[in-house]
Protein backbone atom coordinates (compact mmCIF):
# COMPACT_ATOMS: atom_id res chain seq x y z
CA UNK A 1 0.00 0.00 0.00
CA UNK A 2 1.12 3.22 -0.81
CA UNK A 3 2.05 4.87 2.35
CA UNK A 4 1.13 8.49 1.16
CA UNK A 5 -2.79 7.89 0.82
CA UNK A 6 -5.04 8.37 3.65
CA UNK A 7 -7.63 5.58 3.96
CA UNK A 8 -10.85 6.47 6.05
CA UNK A 9 -14.41 4.54 6.70
CA UNK A 10 -17.32 5.73 6.64
CA UNK A 11 -19.86 3.40 8.72
CA UNK A 12 -23.73 4.20 8.03
CA UNK A 13 -26.88 3.73 9.63
CA UNK A 14 -28.57 0.11 10.56
CA UNK A 15 -29.21 -0.57 13.90
CA UNK A 16 -28.54 -4.18 15.48
CA UNK A 17 -27.65 -4.64 11.12
CA UNK A 18 -24.78 -2.34 11.59
CA UNK A 19 -23.37 -4.92 13.80
CA UNK A 20 -21.91 -6.74 9.85
CA UNK A 21 -19.55 -3.54 9.97
CA UNK A 22 -18.10 -5.17 12.52
CA UNK A 23 -16.89 -7.95 10.20
CA UNK A 24 -16.19 -5.80 6.89
CA UNK A 25 -13.33 -4.06 8.85
CA UNK A 26 -11.82 -7.19 10.22
CA UNK A 27 -11.69 -8.30 6.66
CA UNK A 28 -10.34 -5.24 5.75
CA UNK A 29 -7.31 -4.95 8.29
CA UNK A 30 -6.62 -8.80 7.77
CA UNK A 31 -6.49 -8.16 4.27
CA UNK A 32 -3.43 -5.63 5.35
CA UNK A 33 -4.77 -2.26 4.32
CA UNK A 34 -4.43 0.35 7.17
CA UNK A 35 -7.07 2.81 8.19
CA UNK A 36 -6.45 5.46 9.03
CA UNK A 37 -9.76 7.75 10.03
CA UNK A 38 -13.13 6.55 10.98
CA UNK A 39 -16.84 8.16 10.87
CA UNK A 40 -19.71 6.79 11.75
CA UNK A 41 -23.10 7.66 12.27
CA UNK A 42 -25.80 5.88 14.66
CA UNK A 43 -24.47 2.44 14.95
CA UNK A 44 -21.62 2.97 12.58
CA UNK A 45 -20.76 5.59 14.72
CA UNK A 46 -20.54 3.35 17.88
CA UNK A 47 -18.68 0.28 15.79
CA UNK A 48 -16.40 3.14 14.39
CA UNK A 49 -15.53 4.33 18.13
CA UNK A 50 -14.67 0.88 19.30
CA UNK A 51 -12.28 0.47 16.08
CA UNK A 52 -10.90 4.21 16.76
CA UNK A 53 -10.07 2.78 20.28
CA UNK A 54 -8.70 -0.28 19.26
CA UNK A 55 -11.09 -2.24 21.19
CA UNK A 56 -13.05 -3.85 18.29
CA UNK A 57 -12.06 -7.35 19.09
CA UNK A 58 -13.52 -6.58 22.89
CA UNK A 59 -16.02 -5.06 21.27
CA UNK A 60 -17.59 -7.71 18.91
CA UNK A 61 -17.17 -10.56 21.83
CA UNK A 62 -19.71 -7.99 24.12
CA UNK A 63 -21.62 -7.95 21.20
CA UNK A 64 -22.15 -11.47 19.99
CA UNK A 65 -22.23 -12.66 23.50
CA UNK A 66 -25.48 -10.85 24.01
CA UNK A 67 -29.11 -12.83 24.15
CA UNK A 68 -32.30 -12.25 23.66
CA UNK A 69 -32.95 -11.75 27.27
CA UNK A 70 -29.98 -9.65 27.98
CA UNK A 71 -31.19 -7.39 25.07
CA UNK A 72 -34.08 -6.53 26.77
CA UNK A 73 -32.37 -5.43 30.08
CA UNK A 74 -29.82 -3.46 28.41
CA UNK A 75 -32.91 -0.86 26.91
CA UNK A 76 -34.26 0.97 29.97
CA UNK A 77 -37.50 2.16 29.53
CA UNK A 78 -38.21 5.87 30.61
CA UNK A 79 -41.13 7.96 31.21
CA UNK A 80 -42.17 8.55 27.05
CA UNK A 81 -42.35 12.39 27.10
CA UNK A 82 -39.07 12.40 24.70
CA UNK A 83 -38.57 8.80 24.17
CA UNK A 84 -39.68 5.39 24.85
CA UNK A 85 -36.04 4.65 25.85
CA UNK A 86 -33.34 6.21 28.15
CA UNK A 87 -30.09 4.17 26.41
CA UNK A 88 -27.97 4.73 29.94
CA UNK A 89 -27.97 0.63 30.39
CA UNK A 90 -26.56 0.42 26.46
CA UNK A 91 -24.36 3.07 27.44
CA UNK A 92 -22.74 1.44 30.45
CA UNK A 93 -22.17 -1.86 28.24
CA UNK A 94 -19.98 -0.23 25.70
CA UNK A 95 -18.49 2.20 27.61
CA UNK A 96 -14.85 -0.15 27.84
CA UNK A 97 -14.77 -0.88 24.55
CA UNK A 98 -15.10 3.22 23.24
CA UNK A 99 -12.30 5.33 24.68
CA UNK A 100 -13.14 8.18 27.10
CA UNK A 101 -12.21 11.18 24.95
CA UNK A 102 -12.33 11.95 21.38
CA UNK A 103 -9.23 13.75 20.90
CA UNK A 104 -7.81 10.57 22.56
CA UNK A 105 -8.74 7.86 20.26
CA UNK A 106 -5.94 5.78 18.18
CA UNK A 107 -7.65 6.94 15.43
CA UNK A 108 -9.06 10.11 13.88
CA UNK A 109 -13.02 10.10 14.67
CA UNK A 110 -15.85 11.48 14.05
CA UNK A 111 -19.72 10.76 14.71
CA UNK A 112 -22.90 12.56 13.18
CA UNK A 113 -25.85 13.53 14.57
CA UNK A 114 -28.82 16.18 14.08
CA UNK A 115 -29.64 19.32 15.46
CA UNK A 116 -33.30 18.48 16.34
CA UNK A 117 -34.29 22.17 16.52
CA UNK A 118 -32.23 23.43 13.31
CA UNK A 119 -32.65 20.14 11.27
CA UNK A 120 -28.71 20.76 10.63
CA UNK A 121 -25.92 18.21 10.54
CA UNK A 122 -24.00 18.47 13.64
CA UNK A 123 -20.46 16.92 13.46
CA UNK A 124 -18.74 15.82 16.72
CA UNK A 125 -14.60 15.87 16.72
CA UNK A 126 -14.18 16.40 20.08
CA UNK A 127 -15.25 16.14 23.32
CA UNK A 128 -16.13 13.09 25.51
CA UNK A 129 -17.02 9.69 22.85
CA UNK A 130 -20.30 8.21 25.16
CA UNK A 131 -22.24 11.66 24.59
CA UNK A 132 -21.19 11.54 21.21
CA UNK A 133 -22.27 8.03 19.86
CA UNK A 134 -25.36 8.25 22.38
CA UNK A 135 -26.51 11.28 20.62
CA UNK A 136 -25.82 9.87 17.08
CA UNK A 137 -27.62 6.67 17.64
CA UNK A 138 -30.59 8.63 19.15
CA UNK A 139 -33.57 7.53 16.89
CA UNK A 140 -36.24 10.14 17.65
CA UNK A 141 -39.02 8.52 19.24
CA UNK A 142 -37.85 5.61 20.14
CA UNK A 143 -34.41 6.68 22.16
CA UNK A 144 -34.56 10.21 24.27
CA UNK A 145 -32.33 13.36 22.64
CA UNK A 146 -28.81 13.99 23.89
CA UNK A 147 -28.32 17.75 25.03
CA UNK A 148 -24.59 18.71 24.03
CA UNK A 149 -23.06 21.81 23.55
CA UNK A 150 -26.42 23.56 23.59
CA UNK A 151 -27.82 21.71 21.17
CA UNK A 152 -30.48 19.11 21.43
CA UNK A 153 -29.05 16.07 19.37
CA UNK A 154 -30.98 12.86 17.54
CA UNK A 155 -29.66 10.77 15.26
CA UNK A 156 -27.59 11.51 12.16
CA UNK A 157 -28.95 9.32 10.20
CA UNK A 158 -31.63 11.78 9.63
CA UNK A 159 -28.93 13.92 7.83
CA UNK A 160 -26.42 11.22 6.29
CA UNK A 161 -26.80 8.16 6.88
CA UNK A 162 -23.33 6.95 5.22
CA UNK A 163 -21.34 10.01 6.20
CA UNK A 164 -18.92 9.98 3.58
CA UNK A 165 -18.77 13.69 3.47
CA UNK A 166 -17.21 13.29 6.91
CA UNK A 167 -14.48 11.01 6.73
CA UNK A 168 -13.70 13.18 3.72
CA UNK A 169 -13.30 15.59 6.46
CA UNK A 170 -10.70 14.14 8.20
CA UNK A 171 -7.93 14.17 5.77
CA UNK A 172 -9.62 10.87 3.97
CA UNK A 173 -8.12 10.50 0.13
CA UNK A 174 -9.82 7.33 -0.11
CA UNK A 175 -13.21 7.10 1.68
CA UNK A 176 -14.40 2.89 2.04
CA UNK A 177 -18.22 3.58 3.01
CA UNK A 178 -20.06 0.57 4.28
CA UNK A 179 -23.68 0.55 3.95
CA UNK A 180 -26.02 -2.06 5.42
CA UNK A 181 -28.93 -0.39 4.27
CA UNK A 182 -30.84 -1.77 1.10
CA UNK A 183 -31.00 1.14 -1.19
CA UNK A 184 -32.94 1.40 -4.50
CA UNK A 185 -31.56 0.66 -7.97
CA UNK A 186 -32.93 4.24 -9.47
CA UNK A 187 -31.09 6.48 -6.71
CA UNK A 188 -27.32 5.51 -8.08
CA UNK A 189 -25.56 5.67 -11.19
CA UNK A 190 -24.74 2.33 -12.08
CA UNK A 191 -22.31 3.91 -14.94
CA UNK A 192 -20.98 6.00 -12.13
CA UNK A 193 -20.42 3.60 -9.15
CA UNK A 194 -20.16 0.59 -11.42
CA UNK A 195 -22.45 -1.17 -9.13
CA UNK A 196 -24.99 -3.81 -10.86
CA UNK A 197 -29.12 -3.40 -9.25
CA UNK A 198 -28.78 -7.00 -7.75
CA UNK A 199 -26.22 -5.04 -5.09
CA UNK A 200 -29.42 -2.71 -4.13
CA UNK A 201 -32.59 -5.39 -4.67
CA UNK A 202 -33.93 -5.25 -1.07
CA UNK A 203 -35.92 -1.46 -1.23
CA UNK A 204 -38.31 -0.60 1.14
CA UNK A 205 -40.84 -3.30 1.76
CA UNK A 206 -41.04 -6.24 4.15
CA UNK A 207 -38.85 -4.42 6.79
CA UNK A 208 -38.16 -6.71 9.73
CA UNK A 209 -40.15 -5.22 13.39
CA UNK A 210 -38.43 -5.26 16.51
CA UNK A 211 -40.77 -8.08 18.08
CA UNK A 212 -40.15 -10.68 14.81
CA UNK A 213 -43.40 -9.75 12.68
CA UNK A 214 -43.33 -8.12 9.55
CA UNK A 215 -45.16 -5.06 8.00
CA UNK A 216 -47.05 -5.45 5.25
CA UNK A 217 -47.90 -2.92 3.10
CA UNK A 218 -51.86 -2.22 2.61
CA UNK A 219 -52.81 -4.56 5.06
CA UNK A 220 -55.31 -3.43 7.73
CA UNK A 221 -56.01 -3.48 11.32
CA UNK A 222 -56.37 -7.73 12.67
CA UNK A 223 -55.14 -8.53 9.27
CA UNK A 224 -52.26 -11.28 9.52
CA UNK A 225 -48.93 -12.04 7.88
CA UNK A 226 -48.20 -15.30 6.13
CA UNK A 227 -46.39 -16.59 9.06
CA UNK A 228 -49.85 -15.90 10.73
CA UNK A 229 -48.25 -12.95 13.29
CA UNK A 230 -50.20 -9.44 13.11
CA UNK A 231 -49.84 -7.46 10.09
CA UNK A 232 -50.81 -4.39 12.24
CA UNK A 233 -47.30 -2.57 13.40
CA UNK A 234 -47.13 -0.89 17.22
CA UNK A 235 -45.60 2.10 17.77
CA UNK A 236 -42.05 1.10 18.00
CA UNK A 237 -42.23 -0.84 14.62
CA UNK A 238 -44.21 2.35 12.78
CA UNK A 239 -41.26 4.87 13.94
CA UNK A 240 -38.56 2.56 13.42
CA UNK A 241 -39.65 1.62 9.93
CA UNK A 242 -40.14 5.04 9.05
CA UNK A 243 -36.75 6.15 10.19
CA UNK A 244 -35.56 3.45 8.00
CA UNK A 245 -37.43 4.25 5.05
CA UNK A 246 -35.93 7.86 5.28
CA UNK A 247 -32.31 6.49 5.91
CA UNK A 248 -32.48 4.50 2.91
CA UNK A 249 -33.78 7.38 0.66
CA UNK A 250 -31.24 10.10 2.14
CA UNK A 251 -28.20 7.51 1.64
CA UNK A 252 -28.79 6.88 -2.05
CA UNK A 253 -29.44 10.88 -2.40
CA UNK A 254 -25.87 11.63 -0.64
CA UNK A 255 -24.00 8.67 -2.49
CA UNK A 256 -25.12 9.81 -5.65
CA UNK A 257 -23.88 13.30 -4.73
CA UNK A 258 -20.57 12.60 -3.17
CA UNK A 259 -19.69 8.48 -3.62
CA UNK A 260 -17.07 6.65 -2.14
CA UNK A 261 -14.50 5.55 -4.17
CA UNK A 262 -15.44 1.88 -2.59
CA UNK A 263 -18.35 0.95 -1.71
CA UNK A 264 -19.17 -2.25 0.98
CA UNK A 265 -22.73 -2.78 0.68
CA UNK A 266 -23.85 -5.43 3.20
CA UNK A 267 -27.24 -7.87 2.60
CA UNK A 268 -28.07 -8.49 5.43
CA UNK A 269 -31.38 -10.39 6.17
CA UNK A 270 -34.70 -9.02 7.89
CA UNK A 271 -34.05 -7.92 11.18
CA UNK A 272 -35.25 -5.74 14.16
CA UNK A 273 -33.25 -2.70 14.64
CA UNK A 274 -32.85 -3.74 18.46
CA UNK A 275 -31.95 -7.45 17.77
CA UNK A 276 -28.63 -7.52 19.20
CA UNK A 277 -28.62 -10.89 20.23
CA UNK A 278 -28.52 -11.56 16.29
CA UNK A 279 -24.82 -10.13 16.22
CA UNK A 280 -22.54 -13.10 15.57
CA UNK A 281 -24.69 -13.69 12.74
CA UNK A 282 -24.23 -10.48 11.90
CA UNK A 283 -20.48 -10.15 12.28
CA UNK A 284 -20.34 -13.02 10.17
CA UNK A 285 -22.38 -11.72 7.41
CA UNK A 286 -20.03 -8.69 7.17
CA UNK A 287 -16.58 -10.94 7.10
CA UNK A 288 -18.51 -12.03 3.84
CA UNK A 289 -19.64 -8.77 2.20
CA UNK A 290 -15.86 -7.64 3.91
CA UNK A 291 -13.82 -10.71 1.38
CA UNK A 292 -16.08 -9.99 -1.76
CA UNK A 293 -15.07 -5.52 -1.57
CA UNK A 294 -11.77 -6.25 -1.36
CA UNK A 295 -11.01 -6.25 -5.15
CA UNK A 296 -12.83 -3.27 -5.63
CA UNK A 297 -11.08 -1.36 -2.32
CA UNK A 298 -7.58 -2.29 -3.38
CA UNK A 299 -8.73 -1.07 -7.01
CA UNK A 300 -9.96 2.34 -5.42
CA UNK A 301 -6.88 2.70 -3.71
CA UNK A 302 -4.05 1.70 -6.46
CA UNK A 303 -6.00 4.34 -8.28
CA UNK A 304 -5.47 7.26 -5.74
CA UNK A 305 -1.65 5.98 -5.15
CA UNK A 306 -1.23 6.42 -9.04
CA UNK A 307 -3.02 9.47 -8.93
CA UNK A 308 -1.38 10.68 -6.48
CA UNK A 309 1.84 9.79 -7.87
CA UNK A 310 1.64 11.66 -11.06
CA UNK A 311 0.69 14.60 -9.32
CA UNK A 312 3.68 14.78 -6.91
CA UNK A 313 5.96 13.96 -10.19
CA UNK A 314 3.80 17.02 -12.43
CA UNK A 315 4.38 18.88 -9.49
CA UNK A 316 8.21 18.51 -9.42
CA UNK A 317 8.98 19.05 -13.10
CA UNK A 318 6.96 22.15 -12.80
CA UNK A 319 8.80 23.33 -9.81
CA UNK A 320 12.55 22.11 -11.58
CA UNK A 321 11.13 24.15 -14.56
CA UNK A 322 10.16 27.25 -13.03
CA UNK A 323 13.51 27.24 -11.12
CA UNK A 324 15.47 27.11 -14.33
CA UNK A 325 13.63 29.91 -15.94
CA UNK A 326 14.26 31.77 -12.92
CA UNK A 327 17.69 30.96 -12.92
CA UNK A 328 18.28 31.66 -16.95
CA UNK A 329 16.34 35.27 -16.27
CA UNK A 330 18.71 35.95 -13.45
Amino acid sequence: MDAGVRIGLALGAGGAAGMAEIGVIEEIVNAGIPIHCVAGTSAGAIVGAAFAANCLDAFRDTMTSLTRGRVLRIFDPTWPRTGLLGGRRAMRLISPHVGTRIEDLERDFAAVATDLITGEEVVLRRGEVLPAIRASAAIPGIFTPVRLRSRLLVDGGLVDPVPVRTARSLGADVVVAVSVLPLPPGEMSPARRRLTAERFRRVLSDLRTTHGGTIVPGAGPGEETEDGSDANPGLVEIVVGATRIAAQRIAASRLREDPPEALVLVDVPQIGMLDFHKSGEMVEIGRQAGRRALPEIRAAIAASSSLRRRLTRWTRTRGGQEGSSRSRSG
